[in-house]
C-alpha cells in the first residue's frame, strides 16, 4: 500500500478530518434542500515549533499556496484596529484578555475568507471561516465556501447584526455557522480526525439546531431578546389539534407598538406563550381580516400588518400553519424557511417559471407564455391545494370531463378570478391561449403504477392523467402542504457541447496518475446528474474510465468502490438538446 504523505503537516489527521467534513457538510445542506457544492479547507497559522511551513493549507486540490495568506496576519491587525470593539475595556483581566483575543481571532477568519473569495478564479465562490483552534503547532481555521449564485437565491434578510449581535439572515447562514461550530469543536478532540465523524451528529439535528438560533434572532429583528423556544411553540401549535381539527392559522411576530401594526383588538390580558393551549384556541380567530400578533412573550391581540409597512426595517415577521406539523416563517412576503414535524428546509414551494415557460415552449410552441404565466401564479395565490391543468384540445377534453367539471364558454379570466375559482374543488382548465374552457375539473385516468402513495390525490390525479391517452397537457399541482408540482416532469433542455464538456472532464481526471479522486468524484457527480443525455459511446468511455481509476485504487490503496454503470436513456432525442 502507498504512503501518505502531507507537505503542509499541522497534524496527522488532517486531511482524513477535511475530507470527512467536506462529506457531512453536503449532508447536512442537502437535509435543507441547499445545493451550493459546498467545499472544505484547513488553514492553519503556526504558532510554536520549528516547521517547514508557517502556513498551511489541506484542501482537495491545488488550489491555494501559502504565499496567498502570506498578509492575513497583518490584515487582520489592522482590521481588529479599525474595529470599534478594539477599543472595549473590561473591568476583569481575564475578562478583558478573552474577549480580545476572541475579537483578533474573528478579524483574522474574515481575513482568510475574504483574502480567498478575492483571488483569481474564485469569484463565483463565497467563503465562511470559522475562528481558529490550536491544534499542535497551528491556529487553525475551518473555512467552506459554496457557489455564489446558490447563495444569493436563498430567501433571505438583509440584517446581519442588531444591538452589537450577529443576526443570521437565513436558514442557510444559521446552518452554516451551526456547522461550523461544531466542525471547530471536534478540533478540540486528540487526533482530530483519527475517528470516522466530524460534527457529532445527524444533518437533521444540525437543521433542527440552526432552526432555533435563526428564530431567536429573528425575535432580535422583533425587538424581543429572549425567544430561545420560540421554535418549540411553533412546532407544538402546528402538531396541536383543535376540536379535531388541524393546526391553522397565522401569527404576526411584531412588538405591539411596532407602528406597522394596526391592532383591531386588543387583549385586556395578554396571552403568555406557555399557555401553549391558549394560544393554539386563539389562533382559530385569525383569518383574511386579521391575525394573531404575538410579541415573542406573548399574544396581545388580533391585527395585520399596515400596507405602509417599510420591509427594509425587517421587525415584522408572519409564522403561517399550514397543516398539521407543517408551519413557515415569512418576512414581506417571502418564506425564509419552512418546517415540517420538525423538519426545516428552505422553501421548495415557489413556482419553477423558467421550467414552466420551456415546457410552455415545448409544448405549445404558439401558445401565450405570459399569459400561461400568469395564470399559474395566480392558482398559487391561495392558502390551501390548488390545480391548473393547460390542454391543446382544452375544448373536448371539457366536453369529456363534463359529468364531473362545469364547462363553461371560452373566456380569459383575470387572476384574481382564477385564484377565487380554485377555492373550490378542481382544476381550472385553460387552453394555450389562456381562455379558460372549464372549472371544476376533476381528471381522470388509469393507474399504471406510477404517480407517490405519500402525496395527495390532486398529484396522483395529475399523474394518472397524463400517462393515459390525454392531448399533451401541462398542470400545474399546488398542494395543501405548500409543494408545488409542474407535470409532466421532463428533463430540461441542455447544450450538448456542456455534456461533451463534463464528460471529457472526467474522462481527463480519471486517467490522472496519481489521481485526484475528490476532483475526480465532484466531475463524475456532474456526469451521472447528466446521465439522462449521455449517448452509447459516451457511456462505454465513461465506464471504462471509471473502471481504471478504481483498479488503480486497488492497486495502490487496497481498496475498490463500486458503482453501477452509466447506459443510455431510450427517452432521449434531440429535442433536448438547445
Amino acid at each position: 500500500m502507498k504512503k501518505r504523505y502531507i507537505d503542509q503537516f499541522m497534524w496527522g489527521y488532517q486531511d482524513i478530518f477535511r475530507s470527512a467534513l467536506n462529506t457531512e457538510i453536503r449532508s447536512v445542506f442537502e437535509a435543507i434542500g441547499f445545493h451550493g457544492d459546498p467545499r472544505t479547507t484547513l488553514v492553519g497559522f503556526q504558532v510554536a515549533g520549528q516547521h517547514a511551513h508557517s502556513i498551511c493549507i489541506e484542501q482537495d486540490e491545488a488550489r491555494y499556496r501559502p504565499s496567498d495568506l502570506e498578509e492575513v496576519r497583518t490584515s487582520a491587525e489592522c482590521k481588529y484596529s479599525d474595529n470599534p470593539e478594539s477599543r472595549s475595556i473590561h473591568s476583569d483581566p481575564r475578562m478583558h484578555e478573552s474577549f480580545h483575543s476572541r475579537l483578533k481571532n474573528r478579524m483574522r477568519a474574515e481575513v482568510v475568507a475574504e483574502t480567498l473569495g478575492s483571488l483569481s478564479g474564485e469569484e463565483d465562490r463565497l467563503f465562511f471561516a470559522a475562528d481558529s483552534v490550536r491544534v499542535e503547532d497551528y491556529e487553525v481555521h475551518i473555512v467552506i465556501s459554496f457557489d455564489r449564485r446558490a447563495v444569493a437565491a436563498v430567501p433571505q434578510i438583509k440584517t446581519t447584526k442588531r444591538d452589537r449581535f450577529r443576526i443570521y439572515p437565513s436558514l442557510f447562514h444559521a446552518t452554516l455557522w451551526e456547522s461550523l461550530t461544531l466542525a471547530a469543536r471536534a478540533l478540540h478532540l486528540p487526533d482530530a480526525g483519527a475517528n470516522l465523524g466530524v460534527l457529532g451528529t445527524s444533518p437533521g439535528e444540525v437543521a433542527r439546531s440552526a432552526t432555533e438560533s435563526l428564530m431567536h434572532h429573528l425575535l432580535y429583528c422583533v425587538g424581543y431578546w429572549f425567544g430561545t423556544d420560540a421554535h418549540l411553540l411553533m412546532n407544538s401549535l402546528s402538531a396541536l389539534p383543535y376540536e379535531g381539527r388541524e393546526g391553522s392559522g397565522r401569527l404576526v411576530l411584531a412588538k405591539s407598538d411596532n407602528p406597522a401594526i394596526d391592532v383591531s383588538v386588543s387583549l385586556s390580558q395578554p396571552i403568555s406563550a406557555r399557555n401553549m393551549l391558549a394560544v393554539r384556541k386563539i389562533l382559530e380567530a385569525s383569518g383574511s381580516t386579521a391575525d394573531v400578533l404575538f410579541s415573542g412573550e406573548q399574544v396581545y391581540g388580533l391585527g395585520s400588518i399596515k400596507p405602509d409597512y417599510d420591509p427594509t426595517t425587517e421587525s415584522v415577521f408572519v409564522v403561517t400553519f399550514a397543516s398539521r406539523g407543517v408551519w413557515e416563517l415569512a418576512h414581506a412576503g417571502v418564506a425564509l424557511f419552512v418546517v415540517r414535524d420538525g423538519i426545516p428546509s428552505l422553501p421548495t414551494y415557489v413556482l419553477d417559471e423558467g421550467y414552466f415557460v420551456d415546457l410552455v415552449e415545448r409544448l405549445f410552441p404558439q401558445g401565450d407564455k405570459d399569459l400561461l404565466l400568469e395564470a399559474a401564479r395566480a392558482t398559487g395565490d391561495h392558502r390551501h391545494g390548488a390545480m391548473l391543468v393547460i390542454s391543446t384540445d382544452a375544448a373536448r377534453e371539457a366536453q369529456r370531463l363534463s359529468p364531473q367539471c362545469w364547462s363553461v364558454n371560452p373566456v380569459r379570466l383575470a387572476p384574481e378570478l382564477i385564484t377565487q375559482l380554485t377555492g373550490m374543488d378542481g382544476a381550472v382548465l385553460l387552453d394555450p391561449s389562456g381562455q379558460c374552457h372549464a372549472i371544476g375539473v376533476i381528471l381522470d385516468g388509469v393507474a399504471r403504477g406510477e404517480g407517490d402513495p405519500a402525496r395527495g390525490s390532486r398529484l396522483n390525479n395529475a399523474v394518472r392523467y397524463l400517462g393515459s391517452d390525454s392531448p399533451p397537457a401541462i398542470v400545474v399541482v399546488y398542494s395543501t402542504d405548500g409543494g408545488i408540482d409542474i407535470l409532466p416532469h421532463l428533463p430540461a433542455r441542455v447544450y450538448k457541447v456542456d455534456v461533451d464538456k463534463a464528460v471529457e472532464s472526467y474522462a481527463a481526471l480519471a486517467a490522472h496518475r496519481p489521481p485526484n479522486f475528490e476532483n475526480a468524484y465532484r466531475a463524475w457527480d456532474v456526469v451521472k446528474s447528466l446521465r439522462f443525455y449521455l449517448s452509447q459511446t459516451q457511456c462505454d468511455a465513461l465506464n471504462q474510465a471509471r473502471n481504471d481509476l478504481e483498479d488503480w485504487r486497488m492497486e495502490n490503496n487496497g481498496m475498490r468502490i463500486e458503482e453501477s454503470p452509466l447506459s443510455p436513456n431510450p427517452a432521449m432525442d434531440e429535442t433536448y438538446w438547445i
